[in-house]
């Protein structure tokens, strides 16, 4: 199924970061700074709370979003876009009122209504559950970006990849697509030696909520039909969901076993690692 995903694509849309290299370690070191904003007596707590997500013994799932306002996370239909089943962080069922039956991607604002997509997003959350504010959690994600970049061990190229990609370049357009700042991009492709497959980039995207505007104009820039878009990324919330409501046929990169939703449009994969072993 991978190998007919790509064939039959004409616009690959790639994410960057979980995506075009290797490694979870630096979710892990996020969560280790998010921890240090906390006074000393909830650590602990925290990191146990993290550790719960981790072996699944949580209600924080991928594709699930969490409300701020009431301190509780609900699970989320992708194609309805409408909440149910809040569960509160023993993972009770519990009723919350004044709560909205539909929530769209656009209304995701990451104050009140966080989407839970990726691995980056769950020490964020668990942050805001132990009471810290947005700020708090944004600084200690600017800190890991800068340890990514000093140590090399948070920024490991995916065997292969560098080579599938300049294979298939000639016969394929490829659009990168993230959420990472200008010049993070340029310095993270650069070292990963990938910088010259993208000349189409996307960044400071502001996914998911702008994920299907940029889409559409991607369909409407390379004159070809959503199901010849194909969309790859580690974010359920942010790559997946937005691609499969416009009819885009989408790659997860997850170790995750969670089936968000059932769709024949969309495969998920461990990693990308020997691809260009799998397409011959």
């Amino acid at each position: 199924m991978l190998k007919q995903f790509i064939q039959q694509a004409k616009v690959i849309v790639f994410d960057m970061d979980g995506t075009l290299y290797e490694g979870t370690g630096h979710f892990r070191l996020l969560a280790e700074n998010i921890k240090h904003h906390l006074p000393e007596d909830q650590q602990q707590a925290y990191m146990s709370c993290y550790e719960s997500f981790k072996q699944g013994n949580s209600p924080l799932k991928i594709g699930t979003v969490y409300d701020a306002e009431h301190d509780v996370i609900f699970e989320w239909d992708p194609f309805a876009e409408r909440l149910s089943k809040a569960r509160n962080w023993d993972n009770e069922p519990v009723s919350v009122q004044d709560v909205p039956d539909r929530l769209r991607v656009k209304d995701f604002d990451f104050q009140r209504w966080v989407p839970i997509g990726d691995g980056w997003w769950p020490p964020h959350v668990i942050g805001r559950h132990f009471g810290l504010t947005n700020e708090h959690t944004e600084t200690a994600y600017h800190q890991t970006k800068e340890q990514m970049a000093e140590k090399q061990d948070y920024l490991t190229p995916t065997p292969g990849l560098k080579t599938f990609l300049e294979s298939i370049s000639p016969s394929k357009k490829l659009v990168l697509m993230t959420n990472s700042e200008k010049n993070d991009v340029q310095r993270i492709l650069s070292q990963l030696g990938i910088d010259h497959l993208f000349k189409d980039r996307i960044t400071s995207a502001y996914k998911p909520v702008k994920t299907r505007d940029h889409l559409e104009r991607i369909i409407d820039t390379y004159q070809v039909n959503p199901e010849e878009v194909l969309s790859v990324g580690d974010n359920f919330m942010n790559e997946i969901a937005p691609a499969l409501q416009l009819g885009v046929k989408a790659i997860w990169i997850t170790q995750s076993n969670q089936v968000p939703v059932k769709d024949e449009r969309y495969i998920n994969v461990p990693t990308l690692e020997n691809i260009h072993v799998i397409m011959g």
